[in-house]
């Protein structure tokens, strides 16, 4: 990682630490609780069963990791993974049956192939180097184990998708400086980081060239989007 990149992830870590202890609530009151839905959908495409190991990379506080416990039941393992402290502080609390790790998700120390399935639920966007961390995604995948992104996708265009983006760029953003000082600068980022994130075809091809075989929908008038990539054996 450059200079710069190092730079700008401890920008990024830092409002997230801040942010961290309101952050839930936030989602919920701005995705009207449809985040949640979203979530349960990943943790199902993932296919998981009994027994078996997920790792959950910028984990955050954990939700999405709740939901894949369910499908690995006491016998398996979840593993979150996140660089925010404040954020796995929450986490440890909230989820005791999940183990949370503290770590760059683009420099994983889990070993080749161990883990059969790896999710990540709203923060590929956040990362300084995407690729990295979706080469380390793979590498630790066992052949035939799934990867799910769940992430808020660029709109596509229409008068709905117009409105969508008013909502995005600049409602959130006031909204939450109302109700937080500071947090407006936060929801500019989280506009600013949908509308500069691939498309789902350009996900979906960049995922394909690493070696995975990718499905693609679109949830909620494609506001988010869900990728199923299958690592090839």
């Amino acid at each position: 990682m450059s200079v710069g990149q190092q730079a700008r992830a401890d920008r990024i870590r830092q409002m997230f630490d801040q942010v961290a202890a309101r952050y839930d609530a936030r989602n919920r009151l701005f995705s009207v609780d449809r985040d949640r839905a979203w979530r349960r959908r990943a943790a199902q495409r993932a296919s998981l069963r009994p027994g078996q190991t997920a790792l959950d990379l910028c984990t955050g506080t954990g939700k999405l990791a709740h939901e894949l416990m369910s499908f690995v039941g006491p016998s398996g393992r979840v593993i979150g993974v996140d660089f925010s402290p404040a954020m796995l502080e929450l986490a440890r609390r909230r989820e005791p049956q999940v183990e949370f790790r503290l770590g760059d998700v683009t420099r994983l120390d889990q070993p080749d192939a161990s883990v059969d399935a790896v999710t990540t639920g709203f923060g590929l966007r956040n990362l300084v180097d995407r690729n990295a961390a979706l080469r380390e995604m793979h590498r630790v995948l066992r052949p035939g184990g799934r990867l799910v992104i769940l992430e808020f996708a660029p709109p596509p265009g229409g008068l709905l998708m117009r409105a969508y983006h008013f909502y995005l760029s600049r409602v959130m953003p006031a909204v939450a400086g109302l109700l937080s000082a500071g947090e407006g600068s936060a929801y500019r980022y989280l506009a600013e980081t949908v509308e500069a994130f691939p498309e789902p075809a350009e996900l979906t091809q960049q995922l394909e060239r690493l070696g995975f075989t990718v499905t693609a929908e679109r949830l909620t008038f494609g506001i988010a989007a869900l990728h199923v990539a299958v690592r090839r054996h």
